[in-house]
């Protein structure tokens, strides 16, 4: 019979084939996850707005940051346990190692400098192996911590949902929660530190230290609650008490932060044409005043999903009446509709009822925007809601007369928050919408 400790004893000495095996069944199945999570997000931000964006945009950055830093941790402990399996299999088959006398066109100086240099077999396994434990026990501490903060976060930011509700104001209630909530995590962070070199102040004078001892355990006993210390700390402090402690600090946390980088890479990305570019003649600046697939219905692909631009069905027209779509984005227009349309929103949002609350809807929403094609005003009256599934957005969708016009070029422009002088969301943004009349 084997007993549990001689069977533990096998899979101890099993580690490198488990590293291999869960390493080998996550990396590449990582690298395909944050697609999904992108589409997730992208289809749901845009229906939001205020703490909830907030939420969506954390538990994307969060959930892709994660997936890619993990993904390619465990490339690189993959390779690094493959360069070990190799320098096994040539320690097996050559058992001298590295036979100096024997290698050609090597003289006596670049010898002695790669003898200094090189390890031996014996020396290089036992880093690689040393290396790949390391990187694979480092990633799952980072793994952990990061799914702990998504879980900490998740659990404050419904806490302040509630309490905002029932206070009538969930977004400056949910932002007040979590900032405090950071503060407090911060300080008692930092508070065991403080009050250990008091105690340490004070032993060194011979003076009692009970009460500080005591706030000292309080406080610990207190994060033990709020982290997951038991399975955090076996990985950590064997870390960092035998490696240097400071490089421990500076690579776990810049991973960390890279993880909350990429999530905003990744969407900065998705509105650019290009992230990296050397457009010199036909430039940003030209294409804004030009054509962009994003106002074109039938041009548009997945690199315009965040693109949310007021759209026509094709560059090409020849009906005599064009469909305008203007995206309505809560993130974007309820914050000025507030303030705009105080008499049709009594309460910040539209409570009409029936046919009173389209009519409602495309009042407040033409004071947000300004059209003219070919510099004649065109007023939004006859305009009605639309939801479009197929964009899953919602708005408002108009049609333009375009009988009498010429056959050819005719530009529509429209501009959001013409009056503004802001900076940022709230900034006056202006579209151009050049397309070609061609009537049968």
């Amino acid at each position: 019979m084997v007993d549990g400790s001689e069977r533990l004893s096998r899979v101890r000495d099993r580690t490198d084939e488990l590293e291999l095996f869960i390493s080998g069944l996550l990396a590449f199945t990582l690298l395909a996850v944050p697609g999904r999570i992108f589409d997730a997000w992208a289809t749901n931000t845009v229906h939001t707005e205020g703490i909830h964006a907030h939420a969506l945009w954390f538990g994307f950055s969060i959930a892709v940051g994660l997936c890619y830093v993990v993904a390619i941790a465990l490339i690189a402990h993959l390779a690094i346990r493959g360069y070990w399996v190799g320098l096994i299999g040539l320690k097996t088959h050559f058992p001298q190692g590295i036979r100096w006398d024997r290698i050609p066109l090597l003289g006596g100086v670049s010898r002695d400098h790669y003898q200094r240099m090189v390890s031996t077999l014996e020396q290089s396994i036992a880093g690689a192996d040393r290396l790949a434990s390391v990187l694979f026990s480092t990633t799952l501490l980072f793994a952990l911590t990061m799914v702990w903060t998504g879980l900490l976060t998740a659990v404050l930011l419904a806490i302040a949902g509630v309490v905002g509700a029932l206070l009538g104001a969930p977004d400056q209630v949910a932002l007040t929660v979590l900032g405090v909530a950071y503060v407090l995590f911060t300080v008692t962070s930092v508070l065991p530190l403080v009050l250990e070199r008091a105690v340490l102040r004070r032993r060194a004078r011979g003076l009692p230290s009970e009460r500080l001892e005591r706030a000292v355990r309080v406080v610990l006993r207190g994060m033990g609650f709020v982290l997951p210390l038991r399975l955090l700390l076996p990985v950590q402090l064997t870390l960092q008490s035998n490696l240097y402690a400071r490089n421990f600090y500076v690579v776990y946390f810049g991973a960390v932060m890279l993880a909350m980088v990429i999530g905003g890479v990744q969407t900065f990305n998705s509105t650019r044409f290009a992230l990296f570019n050397r457009y010199a003649v036909v430039t940003d600046e030209a294409v804004d005043h030009g054509m962009a697939s994003a106002h074109y219905e039938s041009l548009r692909s997945e690199h315009d999903r965040l693109l949310r631009y007021p759209m026509i069905p094709a560059d090409q027209i020849s009906e005599s009446q064009l469909r305008l779509f203007i995206p309505h984005q809560p993130q974007r227009d309820n914050s000025v509709a507030r303030r705009l349309c105080t008499d049709t929103l009594p309460k910040g949002a539209n409570v009409a009822e029936g046919e009173q609350a389209a009519r409602t809807a495309v009042a407040c929403l033409a004071r947000l925007w300004t059209i003219t094609l070919d510099g004649a005003p065109v007023a939004l009256d006859a305009f009605v809601p639309m939801e479009r599934r197929d964009l899953e957005m919602r708005g408002l969708v108009g049609y333009l007369p375009l009988q009498g016009l010429p056959p050819g070029r005719h530009d529509l422009r429209l501009v959001w928050n013409a009056q503004s002088t802001a900076k940022g969301r709230e900034r006056r943004r202006e579209f151009q919408i050049p397309f070609w009349y061609a009537p049968d």
